[in-house]
C-alpha cells in the first residue's frame, strides 16, 4: 500500500483530554508566546459554524449596547449535547474578551487566526470596534475541577475568581484576611512579617517563605494570620470575626462590580466583566440547591450589574431540560428560563467534523490510494459496513455509508466518532456521580481516542494492509479507563480471554456485545450488527460469513452473554459471576441430559400448568341413563408416570400415555382403554431442545439462591416449554387400541368405554359406608334408591332371568369361587379371591358389597358368622365387621332357560324351545361366518399377495378359521342329540362368537398393514436406478423377519402386538423410501413439472382434443408423452405415499391394492430419471411457446413438420386466402396468425 506517511496530511497528533477555558500553559518564554500558544491552541483550531456566529454576533452586539430591539438580560445560556464544541467556543470567547492582552496584539492578525478566510468581516468590526469602546475583563470558571473536592456554591467559586483575579488568594478565608489587612498599615511588610512570624514559631528555614505560600496553604496560614491580626488589634480573637462572613448570591455578584468599578477607576474606557462558567449543568448534577442558587445569582447579575456584568453560561442541554427529576421539588422552572433569556444551541455533530479535518485529512495520494483499494477490496465498505434495524441515528449515519465520506474517514468509518461518541456520553451515567466521568469532555476525548486509534492503526504490522478501525480497536484503546466505570463487566471479558474453550473471536464478540450494550437505541445487537462492530479487514470473510461466526461464538458464550428478557434496554446482557457458575452447571447438565429426571421436573414444575391449557373434558356420558360422569386423568410420558395425575374421587379414570417426547422412548406397545396422545412430529426436535434447556436451568438452580436475572430466564424457558408442550399436543393425533379418534373429546370417550367391562357403571366408584348404611334403613317393601337401581343392586323377589349385569357378573363370580372352595368363604378372602379375576372390584368394594346384599335377599347366597350361625343380610353393610363374616351358597335350582339367559341367547320372556332354537342360529351364524371370513382371506391370498410368506401367515389365519367352523357344524348334531351336555355347548359356542368377533375386527383393521408389506417386498423384484441401497438392504431384513414370524398366531390381540414390535425393518425400509423418493424428486425437479402439467387444457383425454386441428404428429411428439409423465408421476406419486404410510388403516385399504398395481415391471419407473424428466420439460416448453395460453379449440392447426404436413398445407393454403398472415419465429418452430 502507499506509505503511512503519504496517506495523511501532516498533522499535530496532540491533543488534550478536553478544552478547558482555564487551561494553563508554561510561560517560559514570556507573555507574548504564552498568548501565541494559547491562539494556536484554541483560535487556530476553531471553525465557526453557523451557530457560534450567531451566538458571537450577538453577544458583541450586546456588551457594545446596540441591543435596543432585542430581549434584554445579562444572562447568556450556550447549550449542546457532547461534540457540540461549546467549552471551546467558550475559551475563544474568553481569548476574545481579554482587553488588556488584546492590547498588545494586531486585532486583525488575531482575528484572522479564528477566520482564515475573512469570511466574517462584519463580525469582525462589530468586534473590533466592541474593543474601541469598552475594557473588557473575562472571569473563566471552570466549575468540573470543583466536583472532586468539598461541596462549594456557586457564589462561593465566584468570590474566589474574583479575589484571584485581583491578586487575592483563592482561598476565601484567607482572602477576607487579605481584604481587611490591605486597609493596615503593615500590608506592604507582609512578606517580612511571614517570615519573622514563621521563625518565632520555630519553623525551619522560614526565611524560604513568601506571603504567597500563606495564600497557598493552610498550615502555614494558620500560624502566620492570627498572630498579625493579633498584632494589629492587640487580640487574636478578632480573625474569627473577619473570617465569618455571610455569603450568598449578591454578596457575590457585588464583588464582581467592586471589582469592576475599580477597574474602572483606572481605565480610559467604560470597563465590562465577563463571566464565563463552564458546564453549569454537570457542576449542578442531582443538587436543587444548586438549581435554586442559580437562579438568584443570574438575578442579583441582572439586579446589580445593570448590563456591566454578563455571563455565559455552557450547558449540555436546554434549560427546560436541566434535571427534570428535580421538578417533584417545585422550582419554577419558567424563572430558571427567564433569568436565561438568551439561550444558544450548538449542534453537536461538529466532532465529526473535526475529526475528520484534523486527523484523517488524506494526501491527494493518499486520497487516490482508498479509492482504488479501499473501494475495489473483496468486502466493499459501503454495503457492507452499515447496521440494521437502527433506531436513534446519528450524523453521518449508522445504516448508510457513502464512498466519498468513507474515503474521508478511513481508515475509521463515517458514523464512528458519532457512535463513539455516544458510547462515551452513556458510560459516564454508569458512574453514581456521572459528573465526574474521565471523559468529562467527550468531545475532545474523542478527538485523542481518534489520534490513538489512528497511530494504533498505522503502527500495526499484524493486520492486513487494507484494515478498518473496528468497535473492538474502540474498546482496547479505552479498556483501563473502562475498568473504573464498569469493573465488573471488565472482569468478564478478561475471564473470557482466560477460558480455554473460547476463542480470539469469541473475544471480539464479548468486546462488541459490551459496548453497543450502551447504545441499544440506536443500534440493536443482533447477529448483523455484532458482525460489522468485529470486521475491520476489507479482504477478510464476507458479512454472511462472519454473521455465522457471531452466532457460533453467542452460542459458546452463553455462559457470559445472555439474552436481556427485561423489557426495554440492550438485546444481550454480560454476566454475572454468580450467574456464570449456574450457566457453567447448566451446559453440562444440557450435555448430558437425564429424561428420567427432565420428565420429573417436569412433573412437578410444569405439568400442573399445562395441563388446564389442554381443555381436557371434564364429564363424559355413560350408559344409556343420559347422565354425564366425572373423569380424572392418569398421565404417563413415553412410559413414566407423572405424579400429578387428577385424583377426584368416585372418577371414571382415563390412562392417557403421551407418546413422542422422549428421544430414548419408541415403544409401539398398545394396552386396552388407554388413549395413546402422539405429539406432532413437527417441531418436534424444538420442543426437545426447549425442554432440555429448562431442565438444564432448573436442575441447575435447584439447591440455590437463584438470582433474579438467571430466574427470569428459568421462567421463560418455562413458559416457552409449556405453550410448546400445549400447541405440540393440542395438535397431535390420538390412538385408542385400532381406533383413531379425530378429537380429544371422542378419544375419551372411546376410552373409557374400552376401559371399563359392560357389567360396570360410574355410580360404583362413589358408593362407601354413608350408601350401604342407606340401605340398612330401607324398609322391605321400600324402592331401591336411585344409585342401588343404576348399579342392579337385586330385589328380595329377583330371579335371575330378571337380574342386571352388574349383579349377574357379581353372582356368577362369587358362585365360582364358593364353589371352588367347598361352597364357603370368609368375606376378605372372597374379595380377594374375585378382585384377582375382575381387577377393578378391589376399588369399588363397597358397591359388590351393595350388590352381594341384594343377591343374599334374593335367596343367592347366605351370610354365615364364624361358628355357622345365620346372618341377617344386613350384617354385610358394615364394612368394618366383615371380617367376621363368611359366605355360603344357597342351594342350586339353575335350569336350562337360566343358563340361556344367563348366556344372553334369549330373553326372560322366552321359552327353553325358543332359546334351542336360538342356540343353533348362533351357531350357525358362527359357521357361517367363519367360513365366510376363511374365503375372504383365500381370495386375498391367492389374487392379492405375492410374497409367499405373507400368503401362508394369511393362510395360517385361514386354516384356524376353518377349523372353528369345523366345530361349529360338529356341534350342530350335538345340539340335536338326546344326551346333549347344554352347559359345555352352550359354552363353547358363547366362546367361539366371541372369538370370531375379535378376530374379524383385527383382519378389517390389520389387511391394509399385509398389503402394505407386500407392496414394499414387491420391490424385490424390481431394478430401478433411483432407488438406494439402503431401501433394498431393509426389505431383505424385512423378509427375513417376516420368515422368522411364520408360527406366529398374528390374528390375536397378543399375537398382533408381538409381531408388529418384530418387524422393526418395516420402518427402516418406509424412511429409506421416503428418502430416496424426496431425493429423486429434489434431483430432478419432477414435482414442478408434474404441477404445470396438472390439469393442463391440451393434456385432456385425446378424443376430447378437435379431430382436424391437433394433428397425430403432434399429440405423438408432445401431448402423448406428457399426459404419460403426468400420469405416471401421479400413479408413482401416490403409491409411494400408501407404501409409506407408517400406521395404515381401513381405509386405506383401496389405496394400498391400487399401489399394489403399480408396483410391477409394467410402471415406467424410468420416467422419472433426470435426463428423461428434462426430455419432458422441454416439449412442456415447446408446447407452451406454441400454443400457451389458447385453448384448443381456439387454434386452426398445429402439427409438426413432415408428419402432418399435408394437414397443415390445406389449414395454410385456406388461412393465406382469407387473412395476411404474420409468422413468428419461436425456439422449435413458428407460429402463424
Amino acid at each position: 500500500m502507499t506509505s503511512m506517511d503519504d496517506l495523511f496530511e501532516k498533522q499535530d497528533a496532540t491533543f488534550e483530554e478536553s478544552i478547558r477555558i482555564d487551561r494553563k500553559f508554561e510561560e517560559d518564554e514570556g507573555r507574548a508566546a504564552h498568548r501565541d500558544q494559547l491562539y494556536r491552541h484554541y483560535l487556530d483550531t476553531y471553525h465557526i459554524t453557523d451557530a457560534s456566529e450567531n451566538f458571537l454576533r450577538d453577544f458583541f452586539t450586546r456588551i457594545h449596547g446596540h441591543d435596543e430591539e432585542m430581549r434584554k438580560g445579562a444572562n447568556h445560556w450556550l447549550y449542546g449535547y457532547y461534540g457540540s464544541g461549546k467549552s471551546h467556543l467558550l475559551t475563544v470567547l474568553n481569548l476574545l474578551t481579554a482587553s488588556a492582552d488584546l492590547a498588545e496584539e494586531d486585532r486583525e492578525e488575531v482575528w484572522n487566526r479564528l477566520d482564515s478566510d475573512s469570511a466574517y468581516s462584519d463580525l469582525f468590526d462589530t468586534w473590533s470596534s466592541m474593543l474601541d469602546e469598552y475594557r473588557l475583563v473575562p472571569l473563566p470558571i471552570n466549575l468540573l475541577k470543583y466536583q472532586s473536592v468539598r461541596e462549594q456554591s456557586f457564589s462561593e467559586i465566584i468570590l474566589q475568581a474574583v479575589y484571584q483575579a485581583r491578586g487575592l488568594s483563592n482561598r476565601l478565608d484567607v482572602a477576607f484576611f487579605e481584604e481587611w489587612y490591605q486597609n493596615q498599615g503593615t500590608w506592604d511588610q507582609r512578606d517580612e512579617l511571614t517570615k519573622e512570624v514563621l521563625k518565632d514559631k520555630g519553623v525551619p528555614n522560614a526565611d524560604q517563605y513568601s506571603w504567597d505560600d500563606v495564600q497557598q496553604y493552610r498550615t502555614l496560614s494558620d500560624l502566620v494570620l492570627e498572630e498579625l491580626v493579633e498584632r494589629e488589634t492587640g487580640t487574636a480573637d478578632g480573625l474569627a470575626d473577619i473570617q465569618r462572613q455571610d455569603i450568598g448570591q449578591r454578596m457575590a455578584v457585588e464583588a464582581v462590580e467592586s471589582y469592576r468599578q475599580d477597574l474602572e477607576a483606572e481605565s480610559e474606557k467604560p470597563v465590562k466583566i465577563v463571566l464565563l462558567v463552564d458546564e453549569v449543568t454537570l457542576f449542578i448534577g442531582g443538587d436543587y440547591q444548586r438549581l435554586s442558587e442559580l437562579n438568584a445569582l443570574a438575578e442579583s447579575i441582572d439586579t446589580i450589574g445593570e448590563g456591566n456584568i454578563q455571563m455565559v453560561a455552557t450547558a449540555q442541554s436546554q434549560i427546560e431540560d436541566v434535571q427534570p427529576g428535580l421538578a417533584a421539588k417545585q422550582l419554577d422552572f419558567g424563572i430558571l428560563k427567564d433569568r436565561f433569556p438568551h439561550q444558544y444551541h450548538l449542534p453537536s455533530h461538529h466532532v465529526g467534523e473535526i475529526v475528520q479535518r484534523r486527523l484523517l485529512e488524506k494526501t491527494e495520494e493518499g486520497t487516490d490510494w482508498v479509492e482504488s483499494e479501499a473501494l475495489t477490496a473483496r468486502v466493499h465498505p459501503t454495503s457492507t459496513f452499515v447496521y440494521s434495524e437502527v433506531g436513534q441515528n446519528t450524523e453521518p449515519p449508522l445504516n448508510r455509508v457513502k464512498e466519498k465520506e468513507f474515503v474521508q474517514f478511513y481508515p475509521l468509518l463515517p458514523y464512528q466518532p458519532a457512535l463513539f461518541l455516544e458510547i462515551l456520553f452513556n458510560l459516564r451515567n454508569e458512574l453514581a456521580d456521572s459528573t465526574k466521568s474521565i471523559f468529562s469532555g467527550t468531545a475532545r476525548a474523542i478527538l485523542a481516542i481518534v489520534a490513538g486509534l489512528r497511530d494504533r492503526w498505522m503502527r500495526d504490522e499484524s493486520k492486513d494492509e487494507l484494515s478498518l478501525i473496528s468497535l473492538v480497536d474502540f474498546y482496547d484503546l479505552i479498556r483501563y479507563e473502562l475498568e473504573d466505570i464498569i469493573a465488573n463487566e471488565i472482569e468478564v471479558l478478561e475471564e473470557i480471554e482466560a477460558d480455554e474453550d473460547t476463542t480470539g473471536f469469541d473475544l471480539k464478540v464479548a468486546k462488541a456485545v459490551l459496548l453497543l450494550s450502551y447504545v441499544p437505541d440506536s443500534v440493536p445487537q443482533n447477529d448483523a450488527n455484532i458482525a460489522v462492530a468485529v470486521m475491520d479487514d476489507l479482504n477478510g470473510q464476507p458479512r454472511t460469513t462472519v454473521r455465522n461466526q457471531v452466532q457460533n461464538s453467542l452460542e459458546n458464550l452463553d455462559k457470559y452473554i445472555r439474552p436481556n428478557t427485561a423489557e426495554d434496554g440492550p438485546l444481550l446482557r454480560i454476566t454475572d459471576r454468580e450467574e456464570r457458575e449456574i450457566i457453567e452447571e447448566a451446559r453440562k447438565n444440557r450435555k448430558n441430559p437425564d429424561w428420567d429426571e427432565i420428565i420429573a421436573a417436569f412433573d412437578t414444575e410444569l405439568w400442573a400448568d399445562i395441563s388446564p391449557r389442554l381443555n381436557l373434558p371434564t364429564s363424559v356420558p355413560y350408559g344409556g341413563d343420559g347422565d354425564n360422569y366425572p373423569i380424572s386423568y392418569n398421565f404417563s410420558i413415553d412410559g413414566q408416570p407423572l405424579d400429578g395425575a387428577d385424583e377426584h374421587e368416585g372418577a371414571l379414570e382415563a390412562t392417557v400415555v403421551i407418546r413422542g417426547v422422549r428421544p430414548d422412548v419408541d415403544s409401539k406397545k398398545v394396552n386396552e382403554g388407554t388413549i395413546y396422545w402422539s405429539v406432532k412430529e413437527d417441531g418436534l426436535e424444538d420442543l426437545r431442545s426447549q425442554l432440555i434447556e429448562w431442565w438444564s436451568f432448573h436442575e441447575a438452580t435447584a439447591e440455590t439462591e437463584t438470582p433474579d436475572t438467571i430466574a427470569r430466564d428459568v421462567d421463560d424457558a418455562a413458559d416457552r416449554v409449556k405453550s410448546k408442550i400445549a400447541s405440540a399436543l393440542k395438535d397431535g393425533s390420538y390412538k385408542v387400541e385400532s381406533q383413531e379418534p379425530r378429537g380429544l373429546e371422542s378419544a375419551v370417550k372411546e376410552c373409557i368405554n374400552r376401559a371399563y367391562p359392560s357389567f360396570f357403571h360410574p355410580v360404583m366408584l362413589e358408593v362407601d359406608q354413608s350408601y350401604l348404611s342407606e340401605l340398612k334403613r330401607l324398609n322391605d317393601d321400600e324402592e331401591y334408591p336411585e344409585w342401588a337401581q343404576k348399579i342392579d343392586v337385586p330385589t328380595p323377589d329377583a330371579e335371575v332371568s330378571t337380574m342386571g349385569t352388574i349383579a349377574k357378573e357379581i353372582r356368577g363370580a362369587v358362585g365360582r369361587t364358593l364353589v371352588a372352595h367347598d361352597n364357603e368363604m370368609g368375606l376378605p378372602a372372597l374379595f380377594e379371591k374375585i378382585t384377582e379375576e375382575t381387577p377393578f372390584y378391589g376399588e369399588v368394594k363397597p358397591a359388590v358389597t351393595a350388590v352381594l346384599w341384594g343377591l343374599c335377599r334374593a335367596g343367592e347366597f347366605r351370610p354365615v358368622a364364624e361358628d355357622g350361625e345365620a346372618l341377617s343380610a344386613d350384617e354385610l353393610l358394615t364394612l368394618s365387621q366383615q371380617m367376621e363374616i363368611k359366605l355360603r351358597t344357597a342351594p342350586s335350582s339353575t335350569s336350562l332357560k337360566e343358563q340361556f339367559i344367563d348366556a344372553g341367547i334369549i330373553d326372560p320372556i322366552q321359552t327353553v324351545d325358543e332359546g334351542i332354537v336360538a342356540l343353533e342360529e348362533l351357531n350357525e351364524s358362527v359357521k357361517r361366518q367363519a367360513r365366510t371370513l376363511a374365503e375372504t382371506t383365500e381370495v386375498s391370498t391367492e389374487t392379492e399377495l405375492e410374497s409367499e410368506v405373507l400368503v401362508s401367515l394369511v393362510a395360517s389365519f385361514s386354516n384356524a378359521l376353518s377349523e372353528l367352523a369345523d366345530g361349529a357344524e360338529s356341534r350342530a348334531d350335538a345340539i340335536a342329540a338326546d344326551d346333549t351336555d347344554w352347559e359345555e355347548i352352550i359354552d363353547h359356542v358363547a366362546s367361539d362368537e366371541e372369538w370370531l368377533t375379535g378376530v374379524a375386527d383385527r383382519w378389517d383393521s390389520r389387511e391394509s398393514y399385509l398389503l402394505q408389506l407386500d407392496g414394499l417386498l414387491r420391490f424385490r423384484e424390481l431394478e430401478i436406478d433411483w432407488l438406494s441401497q439402503s431401501f433394498y438392504g431393509a426389505l431383505d431384513q424385512l423378509s427375513q423377519q417376516l420368515e422368522n414370524e411364520s408360527g406366529r398366531e398374528w390374528w390375536t390381540q397378543e399375537g398382533w402386538q408381538s409381531f408388529d414390535q418384530s418387524l422393526d425393518a418395516r420402518l427402516t425400509a418406509i424412511s429409506a423410501l421416503e428418502e430416496d423418493w424426496s431425493t429423486q424428486v429434489a434431483e430432478t425437479n419432477a414435482k414442478s413439472l408434474a404441477t404445470e402439467l396438472e390439469g393442463h387444457q391440451w393434456l385432456i383425454p385425446p378424443l376430447q382434443l378437435p379431430e382436424h386441428s391437433v394433428h397425430d404428429g403432434f399429440q405423438s411428439g408432445y401431448l402423448r408423452p406428457l399426459r404419460h409423465f403426468r400420469d405416471t408421476h401421479e400413479s408413482i406419486q401416490a403409491c409411494i405415499s400408501a407404501l409409506t404410510n407408517r400406521e395404515p388403516g381401513t381405509h386405506d385399504e383401496r389405496t394400498l391394492k391400487r399401489a399394489l398395481g403399480t408396483v410391477s415391471s409394467t410402471t415406467d419407473w424410468d420416467s422419472l430419471t433426470e435426463d428423461r424428466v428434462d426430455t419432458y420439460r422441454e416439449k412442456y416448453e415447446t408446447v407452451e411457446q406454441l400454443v400457451g395460453g389458447t385453448r384448443p379449440d381456439e387454434i386452426e392447426g398445429v402439427g409438426v413438420l413432415f408428419g402432418d404436413e399435408s394437414g397443415l398445407k390445406g389449414q395454410f393454403e385456406r388461412l393465406v386466402k382469407s387473412r395476411k398472415p404474420t409468422i413468428e419465429q419461436i425456439d422449435g418452430g413458428v407460429i402463424i396468425k
